[in-house]
């Protein structure tokens, strides 16, 4: 394994390599990476972009690991933005469905009104109740 991981990294390092035109007897030229007779150096270039001049790149490793970081932070923000969102309707929706296999299990709903007194709850109100939480549960995963 660390074998392959050394080779893996010697063929990644960048190749410097120096480049020789050479003409022969008959004029014609070939490019070589090795040294002949009759062969001069020569100092490859890229080929301009078609708007000219060929730019330097200017690169500003602070600001791009700047960027990335503050890239990552917003990912990781705003992954744990929607997570706490995605629990907190998980929450809601349990507790609908709580409510929701109360009061389709028959049993007698009460409550304690402002005066203390236990009051029922009509089976209307009951229908009702039943009718509004089917319709919150529709957005319910």
């Amino acid at each position: 394994m660390k074998l392959a991981l050394a080779a893996l990294l010697a063929f990644a390092l960048p190749a410097q390599a120096q480049m020789y035109k050479c003409v022969d007897e008959h004029g014609k030229t070939r490019y070589s990476d090795q040294p002949a007779a009759g062969c001069k150096e020569v100092d490859i270039r890229p080929s301009p972009p078609l708007s000219g001049a060929v730019q330097s790149r200017e690169e500003n490793l602070a600001v791009q690991d700047a960027e990335l970081k503050r890239r990552l932070a917003e990912r990781d923000a705003a992954a744990a933005e929607q997570a706490a969102e995605r629990e907190a309707l998980e929450r809601r929706c349990a507790a609908l469905r709580r409510e929701q296999n109360v009061l389709t299990s028959g049993v007698r709903i009460t409550n304690v009104n402002a005066a203390g007194d236990l009051v029922y709850m009509d089976d209307a109100t009951r229908e009702r109740r039943l009718a509004a939480l089917a319709g919150e549960l529709r957005s319910c995963p």
